[in-house]
């Protein structure tokens, strides 16, 4: 009696357990099902509200976490000019003593580690142009690389036979659609070099005008504008039959008192950017009516980078930590790193520039125009993250 009792008991526990099994690996199939349905939920969304999304993604992290999400998502967020046009200004730059690249994220005083797939002192960074690095080994000979720093994808050009100090691009090197031209050229001298993406050469011409160059720009329809040492414009064309010409007089102002000149761009307007020993900035902006150069006190809030290379790029501020109406420039000391500018208006654009590494804030002088010395804060070193391509990040 006691047996038959027994079985009966354990029959009933049995049956019970097999119950409670088959409950569980039904949970399990609702839940797995329901995460696939988000799935399927996230990744169905359409293309124009998902580039409406992005392109209000005002921080590397959520960039980065977008492209997680799911292999559509990471497709269609590309690290291209337009899908970054919402991030705030980064400036590249490199550590000491590990040599390392580094971003600095403007608005949230940010570090971020960036790992170059060279050796180190093999390349050195001349520019950073339309999302690219551009490097180059030493002379003679320079072999010169574009890499996308994000998504790695490199360029190889030519062998530079002539030496030189500034490198443009005239477009986005990996648009298939744009004829992107490179440009090399050192200032106060004859030679200009220029190939574009598939040639095995590069074209030299060697203008005696070029020799009072201070500084060279591509603006409006990818045309190349260079300035002379007594503020004449010339126009550089650089098609089957290369030739340039002159633009006015440029009003026989020579370099007294300026110690550097830059052409720049901001606001659609094409503008030199004076240098004055003492300190500060004579700003002018290019009348195409009077073939002259007028000088202005304001620059419509817009904010402006420079570096000792030339114009880094113009924004109009916005954000923290980012002044309307200035110039920002690096210090000649210590560290050498590009501006990386992604603006509103276009591609990105930059160029290599140097800052200086003591402590103390950045100092503003007094003008309509001010300028901004870069100055690194100690307490940056704190907080140091790293993003990868597929948006892990790490803290150290």
């Amino acid at each position: 009696m006691d047996f038959a009792k027994r079985r009966r008991i354990a029959s009933f526990t049995c049956k019970e357990e097999d119950q409670e099994e088959k409950e569980e690996e039904e949970e399990k199939e609702e839940e797995e099902e329901g995460l696939a349905a988000k799935r399927r939920h996230w990744s169905s969304l359409t293309e124009p509200l998902l580039r409406s999304v992005l392109r209000r993604i005002d921080s590397l992290e959520d960039f980065f976490a977008f492209r997680g999400v799911c292999r559509s998502w990471r497709e269609l967020a590309a690290p291209t000019p337009d899908a970054l046009s919402a991030q705030f200004p980064l400036i590249l730059f490199t550590r000491f003593p590990a040599y390392t690249e580094a971003f600095y994220d403007l608005g949230r005083r940010r570090l971020y580690r960036a790992q170059l797939p060279w050796r180190v002192h093999s390349r050195r960074s001349v520019a950073y142009a339309h999302g690219h690095l551009i490097t180059a080994t030493d002379p003679p000979n320079s072999k010169l690389l574009l890499w996308n720093i994000f998504s790695e994808s490199r360029i190889r050009l030519p062998k530079a036979p002539e030496p030189f100090r500034r490198v443009r691009l005239s477009s986005h090197p990996s648009d298939p659609a744009l004829d992107c031209i490179v440009v090399l050229f050192a200032k106060r001298s004859t030679v200009l070099q220029y190939c574009r993406d598939g040639d095995s050469l590069w074209t030299i011409r060697n203008w005696s005008m070029l020799r009072m160059v201070d500084d060279m720009i591509f603006f409006r329809d990818n045309r190349l504008y260079a300035l002379t040492a007594t503020m004449q414009l010339v126009v550089v064309d650089l098609a089957a039959d290369p030739k340039l010409w002159l633009l006015g007089d440029g009003g026989g102002r020579a370099a007294e008192g300026h110690r550097e000149r830059w052409l720049a761009e901001s606001g659609g307007e094409l503008m030199v950017l004076c240098h004055r020993f003492r300190g500060g900035f004579d700003v002018y902006r290019w009348d195409s009516g009077s073939c002259s150069w007028v000088e202005v006190l304001d620059l419509g809030g817009r904010t402006v980078f420079l570096g000792s290379m030339g114009f880094a790029g113009s924004i109009a501020a916005a954000g923290p930590g980012i002044r309307g109406n200035c110039i920002y420039y690096g210090n000649s000391i210590l560290f050498q790193f590009p501006v990386i500018i992604h603006a509103n208006q276009g591609p990105s654009i930059g160029c290599t520039a140097r800052c200086n590494s003591a402590s103390g804030s950045p100092s503003f002088l007094k003008r309509k125009v001010e300028c901004v010395r870069w100055r690194w804060r100690r307490t940056l070193k704190c907080d140091i993250r790293g993003c990868d391509a597929e948006g892990n990040t790490t803290t150290t």
